[in-house]
Formats: C-alpha cells, sequence, structure tokens
C-alpha cells in the first residue's frame, strides 16, 4: 500500500462582487480568490477497491462528505481504491472553502497516488460538477474568478503579506445568505477588471449582516485594528484584517479579545489550493 499526504489550504475572497443572476436562479459573479496556508490534512492510501474516509463525526456521513464524492467522482466504487483520512482545521461554514479544498486534495491525491494521468484539465471538469469554488484549487492563486465559478483567470497583483482571519462561533448557509441578498433587493454591480486591494469590497456583506446582526460587532473589532483593510470571505460568516507582515498580523491576534466560541488564525498567501506534504 502507498500512502500520500496532501495539505488543502483555505481561500479568502478578497473581493466579490454580484453582477447578475442567470434564469435558473444561479448568482453571477466576479470574485478575487486568495489561497492561504491555512490547511485541512489528508492522508491518502492505496487499498485494493472501494472508497473508505475517515472525518470527524459532525461533519456527517462520509458518503455526503465533498471528500468522498470527489474519489466517487473520480475513480468510482469499482475502481482502483483509497483510504482517506481527513484532519479537519478550516472551519465549516465560514465562507473558506474547506470543503472544496479537500476534494480537490483529494482528486490530484488520487490522480498521482494511482498513476491515473488525468491531465489538470480533466480534474477540472470532474472537479466542477462537485462545486462551484472546486476548479480554482486546482489552478495558480490569486485568481479572478467570473460566471457562476466556471471562467477561472490566474492574475498578478500585489497581495497583503498577512491576514488575520475572524471566524464567528457560527456559520452562514450559502444558500440562505442569497436569498437574504434576493430579498433585500440590493441592485446588482457593474462587471469590471481585476481591482487592486484594498479594499476588501463584498456585495454579500449587506445580507450576511442582515441574517446577523452580531456579525457587524465583529467587523468593528477589526476595524478598529492598525491594519490594511477588513472584509468577509464569500458569503461568511469568516471576517479578516489584512496587515503589511505576519509579525504585525500576529501581535495584533494577540491583542485582541473576542467573544467566546470566535477564533482568531493568522495566515499568508500561497500560490496554489494544495500541496503534497510526503
Amino acid at each position: 500500500m502507498r500512502t500520500l499526504q496532501v495539505l488543502a489550504y483555505a481561500k479568502l475572497n478578497l473581493v466579490l462582487r454580484v453582477v447578475g443572476r442567470r434564469e435558473d436562479g444561479y448568482h453571477l459573479l466576479q470574485s478575487l480568490f486568495c489561497a492561504v496556508d491555512w490547511a485541512d490534512e489528508l492522508e491518502l492510501t492505496s487499498i485494493p477497491r472501494g472508497i473508505e474516509l475517515e472525518a470527524p463525526a459532525e461533519l456527517g456521513p462520509p458518503e455526503g462528505n465533498l471528500a468522498y464524492r470527489a474519489a466517487q467522482a473520480l475513480v468510482g466504487e469499482e475502481g482502483p481504491g483509497v483510504r482517506i483520512v481527513l484532519r479537519k482545521n478550516i472551519p465549516v461554514g465560514a465562507g473558506l472553502g474547506g470543503g472544496s479544498a479537500d476534494a480537490v486534495a483529494v482528486l490530484a491525491g488520487i490522480n498521482r497516488l494511482h498513476g491515473l494521468g488525468k491531465s489538470p484539465e480533466e480534474l477540472v471538469r470532474v472537479g466542477a460538477a462537485l462545486g462551484a469554488d472546486v476548479p480554482f484549487f486546482l489552478g495558480r492563486s490569486p485568481a479572478w474568478v467570473e460566471g457562476i465559478g466556471d471562467r477561472i483567470t490566474p492574475v498578478d497583483i500585489p497581495l497583503p503579506p498577512a491576514f488575520l482571519v475572524l471566524v464567528p462561533p457560527f456559520g452562514l448557509p450559502t444558500a440562505e445568505v442569497y436569498r437574504t441578498y434576493d430579498g433585500l433587493g440590493l441592485p446588482f454591480s457593474s462587471p469590471g477588471r481585476v481591482p487592486g486591494v484594498p479594499p476588501f469590497s463584498n456585495d454579500l456583506w449587506p445580507a450576511a449582516a442582515h441574517l446577523r446582526p452580531e456579525l457587524r460587532a465583529l467587523r468593528e473589532l477589526l476595524e478598529g485594528l492598525p491594519s490594511l483593510g477588513v472584509g468577509m470571505t464569500g458569503s461568511g460568516s469568516a471576517l479578516f484584517a489584512a496587515f503589511p507582515s505576519r509579525d504585525e498580523a500576529e501581535a495584533a491576534r494577540d491583542g485582541l479579545r473576542v467573544p467566546p466560541g470566535a477564533r482568531l488564525f493568522v495566515a499568508a498567501p500561497v500560490e496554489a489550493g494544495y500541496k503534497f506534504s510526503g
């Protein structure tokens, strides 16, 4: 049996614009995605047949997990087998893309573990059927992501060296945030080119804050820091502040008091959504 270690990195949406809505209800976006060095850890071991997943119980049944579904989509139950051990570090329901990153780590890992020879384009096609964020994690970071996540363009722009991420003691269901966005009657943004950052604009912020007014006080905590700017990632609930250095982000973390259950993490940009670590 062979074993492979893979890191599945989180992402931050440094900019998120809602620029329209399709007839099928999907919202059209423009978003600047940035992978950061805060990762779930996956261990993949070859087995003769089948898919096995060991993951925290709070993630629910294995068959519903994106890591399991990625393996199923790539090799099926009858293909070369894999045992997956998922050590979850990225919070769920916070807009950090951990589930999508796990799926990509499995796709890339099985491809290498079993020598399937799938091209990046083939893996993207498999990943796109699993979720809108999945293709981003298969490519370079940062990237400008458009449409429903299907148009991805790696970009070369200056990024803040470090981020302080605040994860509230609650998550936000993505579908509920978009329903609230629609219900508030907010106007669509005009499509545009890749912006510089900061500022860290997010069109979903009013909807997230409407659903969870506590987010406003948490954001004010970050806005009181001497940072480069503050934003929300994805549809929430995680917020972030950017800093000129990791030392400054860590100093801000150490001096900030947050409500019980909230967590603080320091992260820095990385150049890809996953990494083979062993």
